[in-house]
């Protein structure tokens, strides 16, 4: 019994870490990356989507190449200046972990502003995780704010000796972290943006905005409810829809001009195969808990505990009765009583 148990972790393992990697393919497709700039980053929100995607992201997008650590981002951020290689397929140089999180940039490129030229360098970070607190090594939790902040930082300093040496700090180029979370505060989606902005506390003379504002941090979270914006549909449809690959390649040409390469539609055929992963947290919180049931009450008992937990995670997500039935082996019956008891339905 102990093996099955580690054999399903393991499982569950590989499923999440495939699709966080398809996740991050296809966000890295210019036209996608594109409304994600139009709707989120002032620079960008006059110019089209056609221009933003072909004029003014430089280059192909790097996607989980590029370390986060001190004294490792400088190393490899010639990558970006490097026009002509073929797209990166994700070498794996991170620690991948379901309850820590990468310790590399998901997503990096950079892009020219369309009215100063001047170029920016954008991360887009994939938070599949169900937490918008996520757990430490020790077991505590830090504010997923705290590391976009972190992230940011390390592209400003990163900065030197490859954008300027010495003293030339004018030569500082703007930086973007943007983070698309599963998770929404009290279920809602919603768009935050933070960024440095000057106060006057005594008279007002005003330094010209590009000498600090140099910082800006995005979030973006995913509800469960349907609302009127572009980028959270588009999102919701390649993350959250319940539509197979080939509907979503249909909607996303249809209502959303964007056409996927071969190799963009095998990744997003794997996150439909694996759309579950996105609940990842859910599964591992049930089976954690019904496994330690387990050993004090008897194993059968504890698992199914942890079916029950993970059913519950996802009936408050929104998903479908039969979705939940599926997902966690039980009856649709079991699982149309436990959402009465928790007054979902």
């Amino acid at each position: 019994m102990d093996e099955e148990i580690m054999q399903d972790v393991k499982e569950q393992l590989v499923g999440a870490l495939d699709y966080d990697q398809a996740a991050k393919g296809v966000l890295s497709q210019k036209m996608v990356l594109a409304y994600i700039l139009k709707r989120t980053v002032p620079e960008f929100e006059s110019a089209s989507l056609d221009d933003i995607a072909n004029i003014y992201i430089e280059g192909t997008p790097e996607v989980s190449t590029v370390p986060v650590s001190k004294d490792k981002t400088n190393a490899v951020r010639h990558a970006l200046e490097r026009q002509d290689t073929p797209k990166i397929k994700g070498a794996q140089n991170e620690d991948n972990s379901i309850t820590e999180g990468s310790i590399v940039f998901d997503i990096l490129f950079r892009a020219k502003a369309p009215e100063t030229n001047e170029l920016i360098t954008l991360i887009i970070n994939v938070e599949a995780q169900k937490r918008l607190n996520p757990k430490k090594k020790t077991g505590d939790t830090y504010p997923l704010l705290k590391r976009a902040v972190y992230y940011a930082s390390r592209l400003i300093s990163s900065q030197k000796g490859t954008e300027f040496t010495n003293s030339d700090y004018d030569k500082i180029k703007k930086v973007y972290t943007i983070w698309i979370c599963m998770e929404a505060p009290q279920g809602k989606s919603a768009i935050n943006r933070y960024q440095l902005k000057e106060q006057h506390l005594l008279h007002r003379y005003k330094e010209p905005c590009q000498n600090y504002d140099l910082m800006g941090i995005i979030f973006v979270y995913l509800g469960n409810s349907k609302v009127k914006d572009q980028l959270i549909n588009l999102l919701d449809l390649m993350f959250k829809s319940s539509k197979n690959a080939s509907e979503k390649i249909t909607t996303l040409h249809n209502d959303f001009g964007i056409d996927l390469t071969q190799e963009e539609e095998g990744d997003l055929e794997v996150m439909c195969n694996l759309g579950e992963g996105i609940y990842e947290d859910g599964l591992m919180k049930g089976k954690q808990e019904g496994w330690e049931k387990g050993r004090k009450e008897g194993r059968k008992e504890g698992r199914r505990e942890g079916k029950l937990e993970l059913a519950l995670e996802m009936l408050k997500d929104g998903m479908a009765l039969e979705k939940v039935a599926k997902y966690s082996k039980l009856s649709l019956s079991i699982i149309k009583e436990l959402a009465k008891q928790n007054k979902l339905i």
